[in-house]
């Protein structure tokens, strides 16, 4: 995709080193103005956010993926002491960019029984990466070519990055998963500016339903904000980045579902059955929110609170 190496060709502002907010609306304006590109752009810039963060450089002038999703059959890794040389094999679910990307950072684990996984720079175009599964049938981001990848490979030593464990526990991690949301809030910012170019209704009840929408894009837009404050003001605080982040995309997650139905109910069924760009960008940012995983996230948080002091910040 021409647009997509265009877009992160130019580099943004790393997560908390003063300009997090400048990299947010960047995110957010991406997701705006094309939710399949922000899904392809996000992974990008997140993998180079991760690799500054373990002082390593990617491969320049590659478009990257970030794979590290796990399925049924691991993605595990093998280090033959003897030779030095490194295994790759196993599969990996949701890998975005099929075909797209040049390289991926995929998380490994040294066994199947292994949870601290290892994260592995390799590439993703030679003949000994196997496409696995391309079964995608949701219209919903078609162009990102997502699909389950089969690995059977080796790599360098020099491709794994940091230790095992690290791709998880850094602050980083979460300061990259609000990255995601920035653009989910972009695009509902999208769909709410589509839906109002083409608003027909003007009586009081539709109104309100429009109101009540733009208001939830008001408050995404302040969230990240002060979010991008506070990862700048305490950028290494492991638990504050955590909290953080489980509480933004949950936010986040809950005002763009509140307001796809508030436009829905104020525009009537007309244009979620015959205007085709309102309906891919609902289609899409209904997809793309689910990776928030509900109650699956928010458990992990509600235990923390429960067994650490987590300070609430007030006004």
């Amino acid at each position: 995709m021409g647009r997509f190496r265009a877009v992160v060709s130019r580099s943004l502002p790393l997560p908390g080193r003063g300009r997090t907010a400048e990299r947010f609306a960047a995110l957010y304006q991406i997701g705006c103005d094309d939710l399949e590109l922000a899904r392809l752009a996000e992974a990008h810039f997140d993998a180079t956010a991760i690799a500054a963060e373990a002082g390593r450089d990617l491969v320049r002038g590659s478009l990257y993926g970030v794979w590290a999703a796990s399925g049924p059959d691991p993605l595990t890794i093998t280090v033959d002491g003897d030779n030095g040389a490194v295994r790759l094999n196993g599969t990996v679910p949701w890998c975005t960019g099929v075909g797209i990307v040049d390289r991926a950072l995929v998380t490994a684990r040294s066994s199947v029984a292994d949870g601290d996984g290892l994260l592995v720079d390799v590439a993703v175009k030679d003949g000994e990466i196997i496409d696995a599964d391309r079964q995608w049938l949701s219209p919903a981001f078609a162009s990102t070519q997502t699909a389950t990848m089969f690995f059977d490979t080796t790599v360098e030593r020099s491709d794994i990055i940091g230790r095992p464990g690290s791709y998880l526990s850094r602050p980083g991690f979460w300061h990259g998963a609000i990255g995601v949301s920035a653009c989910w809030a972009g695009g509902m910012q999208g769909l709410y500016d589509t839906h109002v170019a083409r608003w027909s209704r003007r009586d009081e009840h539709s109104c309100a339903h429009l109101a009540a929408a733009f208001a939830a894009v008001q408050g995404m837009q302040a969230l990240l904000r002060q979010a991008a404050l506070d990862i700048d003001a305490a950028p290494r605080d492991l638990v504050g980045a955590e909290v953080r982040a489980r509480s933004v995309r949950h936010v986040i997650e809950r005002l763009c579902t509140s307001a796809m139905d508030e436009l829905a109910v104020g525009a009537g069924p007309e244009p979620l059955a015959f205007d085709a760009g309102i309906i891919a960008r609902t289609q899409q940012l209904q997809l793309y929110i689910r990776q928030c995983h509900g109650e699956r996230d928010l458990a992990p948080l509600g235990r923390r609170l429960l067994t650490e002091r987590v300070e609430h910040r007030r006004p």
